[in-house]
């Protein structure tokens, strides 16, 4: 069913348009899930272009590594032949994918409305897939009247959620912060902050059982110098990477710093064991 353990650790790497070719995409996917082993405790997700998603579904058979989508069309299944250039939910799946992003910041700025999100959430999950929201404000108010623009989009998307909490994640991703440097990210104190009120949000909409069962992750200038941090102080259960996830070697160093402490422990113990 694709739930997610409370303890489940996520980073999903955005691809975006970054990698095109059928080659570079599963060299990629075949070297990640080579280096799964320095990642235990980290399950890593893929979001990539719809091209992209078959060939490296099938480099990822058999792995916990997940191919996903990331955006799909709002219409249903009856729709779904009517419409030129759409890509509906259940092609996805057909096609290898696991989960799909909705609600990007990019995808938005592109004209896609709120009700059109919502409806994304609801065709991907009726047919089978993990919904990842993505939240995120503009601009951040010293008056703090961000927070009730998060709310609204919470608000909206949640009313496909009730029967799906299980299957469906949030990716909070302020806009002003993506496509920064570590140093321009927000603060851990500030994620966390928001973080809280997301799952006050979620639990006043869906229920307090069901929040529980949805994932916060953030996204917004994440890479080796921050995720740590992030992690440990952020309130947070992973990340949605996108520029660093470009180069594979950046992804695992980011994989490698989200690490449950007893596996990174353990890692270099056995390092050092090694060595002697």
């Amino acid at each position: 069913m694709n739930r997610f353990p409370k303890s489940r650790r996520i980073v999903i790497a955005n691809w975006k348009m970054y990698l095109e070719s059928p080659k570079e995409a599963v060299k990629y996917a075949q070297n990640l899930r080579k280096n799964a082993r320095n990642f235990n405790g980290v399950e890593a997700w893929i979001a990539a272009p719809f091209t992209l998603i078959p060939v490296v579904a099938q480099a990822l058979k058999n792995s916990s590594i997940k191919i996903g989508a990331q955006t799909a069309s709002p219409f249903n299944a009856a729709q779904s032949g009517v419409h030129t250039g759409e890509v509906s939910a259940a092609m996805l799946k057909n096609a290898g994918a696991g989960f799909v992003l909705v609600g990007h910041s990019e995808r938005r700025a592109m004209g896609e409305s709120e009700e059109t999100v919502r409806e994304q959430s609801v065709r991907a999950l009726s047919a089978g897939l993990t919904a990842v929201l993505c939240v995120g404000e503009a601009e951040r108010s010293a008056e703090g009247t961000h927070f009730g623009f998060i709310e609204s989009q919470l608000r909206s998307a949640c009313e496909g959620l009730q029967a799906y909490a299980g299957r469906a994640a949030v990716a909070y991703e302020p806009i002003w912060a993506i496509g920064k440097s570590a140093e321009d990210a927000m603060s851990p104190p500030e994620i966390q902050e928001t973080a809280i009120f997301i799952k006050k949000v979620l639990s006043d909409a869906l229920g307090r059982s069901a929040a529980a069962k949805i994932p916060i992750l953030y996204g917004g200038s994440v890479d080796r110098a921050n995720a740590k941090a992030i992690m440990e102080e952020g309130g947070v259960s992973g990340f949605l990477v996108g520029h660093a996830s470009a180069k594979l070697d950046s992804f695992v160093e980011i994989l490698k710093a989200v690490r449950p402490l007893r596996q990174a422990q353990g890692k270099q113990a056995r390092g050092k064991h090694a060595g002697n």
